[in-house]
């Protein structure tokens, strides 16, 4: 039996009494599904996982999708992207070292935006004896429910671009980026004109249904979403940044503080994450797995 703890207000709780590393029965399973999904954002303490472990839990809730950038995959293991400030022997980045920079849900910019996120923590940078590299989520049904009736109501009829293109052209490009980051220049790889054709925009609805709980959320991020459609760029611009304000008010947010051997899991659906990096340049690495979700229209 499984035990789960509540931790945020509107999203964030433990799961103990489970061990990933063996094959979970269908009624334990069962009950992790249905605690991910009431509550948006779990973890597990504790665990020993070996990237097939890994790959084999988080393949349980769909099929697994394999990260446009190739170069920060797992070797042996496409389904894992690599999370990492650390460089091998011949000083070359070993995976993606900043990623998650601005509030976002993984592949938004997929016509099959992911349905869950999973993280493992391999190693966790501390210094003074407190983990640093804190992730935050927020809950965007939350943020949805909080809104009058009649901005929700107009919200639904609404549409928005995710662009990956415009993602990367944006927020990779030159010295004023390096700058943001806060942290070392980074090594990063120019997306090829086939990754980039691999990740068309899509456009969809500003309010999505989510297809296991029914609840509404909102579904626009900082990171991904290029522009509301039927609006002109300022008007677009100036209606997001109420929106991404409204919707990263700390009510809606829940923080996490890591430890080594955490494996957590967030609904890319339900909520929207950023992370921190406060660390560099103590080490840290962390394995994702990311779970497909259904196609958006």
């Amino acid at each position: 039996m499984i035990t789960v703890t509540r931790i945020g207000k509107h999203l964030g709780a433990e799961i103990s009494g489970v061990d990933l590393s063996q094959p979970l029965d269908d009624n334990t399973f069962a009950q992790v599904a249905a605690a991910f999904f009431d509550n948006e954002v779990v973890y597990f303490r504790n665990q020993s996982l070996t990237p097939a472990q890994q790959i084999a839990f988080t393949r349980r809730f769909g099929v697994l999708e394999a990260h446009v950038r190739k170069e920060s995959r797992l070797g042996g293991h496409d389904e894992i992207f690599v999370l990492s400030n650390k460089l091998d022997a011949n000083g070359k980045a070993i995976g993606a070292q900043d990623a998650g920079r601005f509030w976002h849900s993984d592949l938004s910019y997929k016509r099959e935006p992911s349905m869950l996120s999973a993280l493992y923590s391999v190693e966790i940078p501390v210094k003074d004896g407190i983990a640093l590299g804190n992730t935050y989520f927020a809950s965007t049904t939350a943020a949805f429910n909080a809104l009058p009736d009649t901005m929700k109501q107009r919200l639904e009829h609404m549409r928005n671009v995710h662009s990956y293109r415009e993602y990367r052209l944006k927020n990779y490009a030159g010295q004023q980026e390096d700058e943001r980051r806060g942290i070392r220049t980074v090594q990063e790889h120019a997306p090829t004109p086939e990754q980039l054709a691999s990740v068309p925009d899509t456009e969809m609805n500003v309010v999505r249904v989510h297809p296991v709980t029914q609840r509404k959320c909102l579904f626009i991020n900082e990171g991904h979403t290029s522009h509301l459609t039927g609006m002109s760029r300022a008007e677009s611009v100036a209606e997001l940044a109420k929106l991404y304000a409204h919707m990263t008010q700390p009510e809606f947010i829940y923080g996490h503080s890591w430890r080594p051997g955490d494996l957590l899991m967030w609904d890319n659906i339900a909520v929207q994450h950023k992370a921190t990096f406060d660390y560099d340049p103590l080490p840290r690495l962390m394995y994702r797995t990311t779970v497909r979700g259904p196609a958006v229209i």
